[in-house]
């Protein structure tokens, strides 16, 4: 079965078999036959000559009324759920004679025999998977059926690759999405030679059952003393703008005690998908990862790559660095003592030793030590000096 083309004749009698309306009809006279097609939304009743003033009144389960003006013969409403019933009413005059007649619709087949726990998501930017189990109520040879109607166009499929467990559907893969709108319906019945089985119905809109991916691309760069973080926003297959998107960046230094780790960061789709902040150098090895979601839904993303920065050997840089600052105090040092000495030679130059102020009393003691070995005139006893003169000798020598 194409993807793209309008169901079969046999998926089409599938649905309208599973889709048989029941109604409770109270009319005025004359009545006008009303019947409701639940594939095409459409009420319709014998025309007749002189028929005015028709309204359309739709009033599904635990919603309110929906009003929609009819032509002389037909209404059609927009589509709705139908799996759990609902009430429809046709107002008109007739020859100038007001006629009224509603139609309970109910979903055939016995209670609990259609499927639960129906989902659908978006994945990957190209994929859906829809998944469901069977009804509590239904007998083990049941089988379902999906099917997908574009409410834009009206084309309907049915599913082309079903996902089995028992050899019962419980889910559907499609790989291409060219048939999706933004709002979809989805239908699924069943059959059994047992038993009537109920049929579940959905509308949903695309872009709420979108799973998105994480951001791509991300990349830091750091500085001596700032990181900047920037990633590419994830690839989807709805349209997304900036504004739809929110993130959550997990920035964690490596091997830390799980109470010591920092608090996620949100970031708003408006920053131009960048962050910087505070790092100043060294810097211990860390990881950054980011994730998104929607706006509209907190459903986080998976979690991006961890991205490392930062060094893996805080030591050695440590103590390079101490090293250095080592070397660096030791230079400063001999810079600022040779300094010091050449001011303190200059100053002796230029500023000869002033003579020291007079001690009185070392002074006095020192004359005294003085006089002890130096005998002035006058003092002590004269010596007398005696004048040897060298003689010739006559008989030839000295004496």
């Amino acid at each position: 079965m194409s993807w793209i083309s309008p169901m079969t004749p046999v998926a089409l009698l599938l649905v309208s078999t599973s889709l048989v309306p029941t109604f409770l009809v109270t009319q005025a006279s004359p009545g006008l036959n009303v019947t409701f097609d639940p594939r095409t939304m459409t009420l319709r009743w014998p025309c007749q000559e002189n028929t005015t003033n028709v309204r359309c009144i739709l009033i599904p389960w635990e919603k309110g009324p929906i009003m929609s003006r009819g032509g002389e013969c037909s209404c059609t409403f927009m589509q709705e759920s139908l799996h759990r019933g609902l009430t429809l009413e046709v107002q008109a005059t007739v020859n100038q004679r007001p006629v009224q007649e509603k139609l309970l619709y109910t979903n055939p087949g016995a209670d609990g025999t259609a499927v639960q726990n129906f989902s659908c998501s978006i994945y990957n930017a190209g994929f859906m998977n829809c998944t469901w189990v069977k009804g509590r109520a239904a007998p083990d040879d049941v089988q379902y059926f999906m099917y997908i109607k574009n409410k834009r166009t009206l084309l309907e499929m049915e599913c082309p690759c079903y996902l089995q467990e028992s050899g019962i559907h419980t889910g559907c893969h499609l790989s291409n999405l060219s048939l999706l709108s933004v709002k979809s319906y989805v239908l699924v019945n069943g059959s059994s030679p047992a038993m009537g089985i109920q049929f579940f119905d959905s509308i949903f809109l695309t872009k709420g059952i979108e799973k998105l991916d994480p951001p791509a691309n991300v990349t830091v760069h750091c500085n001596v003393s700032h990181c900047h973080v920037r990633w590419h926003q994830p690839r989807t297959w709805h349209r997304f703008t900036h504004q739809d998107f929110q993130y959550q960046l997990d920035i964690q230094r490596q091997n830390i005690d799980p109470g010591n780790l920092n608090p996620l960061i949100n970031i708003s789709g408006n920053s131009e998908n960048k962050y910087h902040f505070p790092s100043p150098e060294p810097r211990h090895k860390h990881t950054v990862q980011i994730r998104v979601a929607d706006t509209r839904r907190p459903q986080w993303s998976a979690w991006s790559r961890p991205v490392e920065f930062g060094s893996e050997d805080m030591t050695a840089t440590i103590l390079h660095l101490h090293l250095l600052l080592v070397a660096l105090g030791t230079l400063i040092c001999a810079l600022m003592l040779l300094l010091l000495l050449k001011r303190f030679v200059g100053t002796c130059d230029l500023f000869p030793t002033i003579p020291q102020v007079r001690d009185k009393v070392s002074d006095n003691h020192q004359q005294t030590v003085w006089e002890d070995f130096v005998r002035g005139p006058g003092k002590g006893e004269d010596e007398e000096v005696l004048t040897v003169e060298e003689v010739s000798n006559p008989f030839g020598g000295h004496v």
